[in-house]
Protein backbone atom coordinates (compact mmCIF):
# COMPACT_ATOMS: atom_id res chain seq x y z
CA UNK A 1 0.00 0.00 0.00
CA UNK A 2 0.90 3.30 -0.19
CA UNK A 3 1.64 4.00 3.35
CA UNK A 4 3.70 0.60 3.58
CA UNK A 5 5.91 2.12 0.52
CA UNK A 6 6.33 5.24 2.65
CA UNK A 7 7.82 3.26 5.42
CA UNK A 8 10.83 2.80 2.86
CA UNK A 9 11.47 6.09 2.22
CA UNK A 10 13.48 8.55 4.00
CA UNK A 11 14.34 12.23 3.94
CA UNK A 12 13.36 13.53 0.71
CA UNK A 13 12.27 10.36 -0.72
CA UNK A 14 15.48 8.25 -0.47
CA UNK A 15 14.37 4.53 -0.55
CA UNK A 16 16.24 3.70 2.84
CA UNK A 17 15.97 -0.35 2.38
CA UNK A 18 15.53 -1.88 -0.97
CA UNK A 19 15.99 -5.21 0.06
CA UNK A 20 13.25 -4.61 2.50
CA UNK A 21 10.90 -3.55 0.06
CA UNK A 22 11.90 -6.61 -2.39
CA UNK A 23 10.61 -8.87 0.75
CA UNK A 24 7.72 -6.94 1.34
CA UNK A 25 6.50 -7.09 -2.24
CA UNK A 26 7.24 -10.77 -2.74
CA UNK A 27 5.13 -12.01 0.49
CA UNK A 28 2.49 -9.23 -0.34
CA UNK A 29 2.11 -8.20 -3.74
CA UNK A 30 1.81 -4.61 -5.05
CA UNK A 31 -0.97 -1.90 -5.07
CA UNK A 32 -2.16 -1.92 -8.99
CA UNK A 33 -2.10 2.47 -8.31
CA UNK A 34 1.11 1.97 -6.53
CA UNK A 35 3.00 -0.52 -9.57
CA UNK A 36 4.36 2.30 -11.65
CA UNK A 37 6.25 3.76 -8.59
CA UNK A 38 7.27 0.42 -7.08
CA UNK A 39 8.27 -1.41 -10.01
CA UNK A 40 10.75 1.33 -11.22
CA UNK A 41 12.14 -0.08 -7.72
CA UNK A 42 12.22 -3.19 -8.09
CA UNK A 43 13.70 -3.00 -12.18
CA UNK A 44 16.64 -0.75 -10.23
CA UNK A 45 15.70 2.18 -12.77
CA UNK A 46 17.04 4.43 -10.26
CA UNK A 47 20.67 4.51 -8.99
CA UNK A 48 20.58 3.89 -5.04
CA UNK A 49 19.92 6.68 -3.13
CA UNK A 50 18.18 9.42 -5.15
CA UNK A 51 16.01 11.70 -3.57
CA UNK A 52 12.42 12.46 -5.13
CA UNK A 53 13.63 15.31 -7.10
CA UNK A 54 16.98 13.64 -8.18
CA UNK A 55 14.36 10.13 -9.48
CA UNK A 56 12.75 12.67 -11.53
CA UNK A 57 15.94 14.23 -13.19
CA UNK A 58 17.20 11.12 -13.65
CA UNK A 59 13.87 9.97 -15.81
CA UNK A 60 13.97 13.12 -17.79
CA UNK A 61 17.68 12.21 -18.78
CA UNK A 62 17.48 8.49 -19.22
CA UNK A 63 14.17 9.37 -21.78
CA UNK A 64 16.76 11.89 -23.24
CA UNK A 65 19.24 9.00 -23.62
CA UNK A 66 16.65 6.37 -25.07
CA UNK A 67 15.47 8.69 -28.02
CA UNK A 68 19.03 9.54 -28.93
CA UNK A 69 19.59 5.62 -29.01
CA UNK A 70 16.62 4.90 -30.64
CA UNK A 71 17.20 7.10 -33.42
CA UNK A 72 20.74 6.30 -34.08
CA UNK A 73 20.15 2.15 -33.78
CA UNK A 74 17.52 2.58 -36.59
CA UNK A 75 19.86 5.12 -38.70
CA UNK A 76 23.12 2.89 -38.24
CA UNK A 77 21.15 -0.38 -38.90
CA UNK A 78 21.76 -2.08 -42.08
CA UNK A 79 18.04 -2.18 -44.14
CA UNK A 80 18.07 -6.02 -44.53
CA UNK A 81 18.83 -6.28 -40.41
CA UNK A 82 16.30 -3.82 -39.57
CA UNK A 83 13.15 -4.99 -41.71
CA UNK A 84 13.94 -8.72 -40.40
CA UNK A 85 13.69 -7.44 -36.90
CA UNK A 86 11.04 -5.85 -37.08
CA UNK A 87 9.29 -8.30 -38.76
CA UNK A 88 10.13 -10.69 -36.02
CA UNK A 89 9.04 -7.70 -33.32
CA UNK A 90 5.95 -7.39 -35.64
CA UNK A 91 4.66 -10.51 -35.27
CA UNK A 92 4.73 -10.49 -31.74
CA UNK A 93 3.41 -6.74 -31.54
CA UNK A 94 0.24 -7.44 -33.23
CA UNK A 95 -0.56 -10.73 -31.28
CA UNK A 96 -0.59 -8.77 -27.81
CA UNK A 97 -3.47 -9.11 -25.42
CA UNK A 98 -6.15 -7.03 -27.50
CA UNK A 99 -8.75 -7.82 -24.99
CA UNK A 100 -6.84 -5.43 -22.48
CA UNK A 101 -7.89 -1.60 -22.65
CA UNK A 102 -4.43 -0.27 -23.57
CA UNK A 103 -4.13 -2.26 -26.16
CA UNK A 104 -7.13 -2.79 -27.44
CA UNK A 105 -8.83 -1.33 -30.77
CA UNK A 106 -7.77 -0.71 -34.45
CA UNK A 107 -4.01 -2.31 -35.14
CA UNK A 108 -3.50 0.70 -38.03
CA UNK A 109 -1.75 3.80 -36.17
CA UNK A 110 -2.47 2.52 -32.61
CA UNK A 111 0.29 4.21 -30.41
CA UNK A 112 1.09 1.68 -27.70
CA UNK A 113 1.08 -1.05 -30.30
CA UNK A 114 3.66 1.54 -32.22
CA UNK A 115 5.39 1.61 -28.88
CA UNK A 116 5.58 -1.29 -27.85
CA UNK A 117 7.23 -2.05 -31.53
CA UNK A 118 9.82 0.92 -31.11
CA UNK A 119 10.91 -0.62 -27.71
CA UNK A 120 11.50 -4.15 -28.90
CA UNK A 121 13.58 -3.06 -32.19
CA UNK A 122 15.34 -0.48 -29.99
CA UNK A 123 15.85 -3.32 -27.54
CA UNK A 124 17.24 -5.81 -30.40
CA UNK A 125 19.17 -3.38 -32.47
CA UNK A 126 20.98 -2.79 -29.06
CA UNK A 127 21.67 -5.95 -28.58
CA UNK A 128 22.65 -8.06 -31.35
CA UNK A 129 23.78 -11.06 -29.99
CA UNK A 130 20.82 -11.38 -28.13
CA UNK A 131 18.22 -9.46 -30.44
CA UNK A 132 14.58 -10.29 -30.58
CA UNK A 133 13.39 -13.73 -29.00
CA UNK A 134 9.55 -14.88 -29.26
CA UNK A 135 7.95 -14.22 -25.81
CA UNK A 136 9.74 -10.76 -24.99
CA UNK A 137 6.61 -8.72 -25.61
CA UNK A 138 4.90 -10.20 -23.21
CA UNK A 139 7.43 -9.24 -20.84
CA UNK A 140 7.36 -5.42 -22.72
CA UNK A 141 4.03 -5.60 -22.76
CA UNK A 142 2.68 -5.34 -19.33
CA UNK A 143 5.69 -2.64 -18.28
CA UNK A 144 4.17 -0.18 -20.99
CA UNK A 145 0.73 -0.50 -19.84
CA UNK A 146 1.97 0.22 -16.31
CA UNK A 147 4.01 2.88 -16.88
CA UNK A 148 2.82 4.38 -19.87
CA UNK A 149 5.86 5.38 -21.21
CA UNK A 150 7.90 4.07 -23.95
CA UNK A 151 11.17 5.33 -22.40
CA UNK A 152 10.30 4.40 -18.53
CA UNK A 153 9.06 0.74 -20.35
CA UNK A 154 12.49 0.27 -22.18
CA UNK A 155 14.25 0.43 -18.98
CA UNK A 156 12.55 -1.42 -17.14
CA UNK A 157 12.66 -3.95 -19.47
CA UNK A 158 16.92 -3.68 -19.79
Amino acid sequence: SDADLRAYLGPGGRLLRPQDLRLHVYHGGVEPGLRKVVWRYLLNVFPAGLSGQERLAHLRRKAGEYAALKALLAARAAPGELALVGAAVRKDVVRTDRGHPYFGGPEEGHPHLAALQALLTTFALGHPRLSYCQGMSDVAAPLLAVLDDEAQAFLCFC
